[in-house]
């Protein structure tokens, strides 16, 4: 993103929900709202992470689904199908 001229200003996310128990892991869905500055201006994102713990919630890993082709996540997350991800919503321009 650098080299295009992206900077990630601030990423926030909310609560996680969905939690999903599974033999090989505990898996939920973290909404975030990130803020990008490019040569357009700054750009407000929200997207979500799939929290994804294989410990019993000891260690947590986060995979960014904001974008991402559902096919190739459920190669990744099998239990992605459990989980109702939010929609895709456009960014939203917040500055010149």
């Amino acid at each position: 993103m650098e080299a295009e001229g992206v900077e990630i200003i601030s990423s926030t996310s909310s609560a996680p929900s969905q939690f999903v128990h599974e033999a090989n892991g505990i898996y939920a869905v973290v909404p975030i709202t990130s803020k990008f500055k490019a040569k357009d201006g700054v750009f407000q994102v929200e997207g979500s992470l799939i929290a994804i713990s294989t410990d019993g919630g000891q260690n947590w890993t986060f995979v960014d689904s904001t974008g991402k082709d559902q096919t190739e996540l459920k190669k990744v997350i099998p239990s992605l199908d459990k989980l109702k991800l939010p929609p895709e919503k456009e960014p939203v321009k917040v500055t010149n």
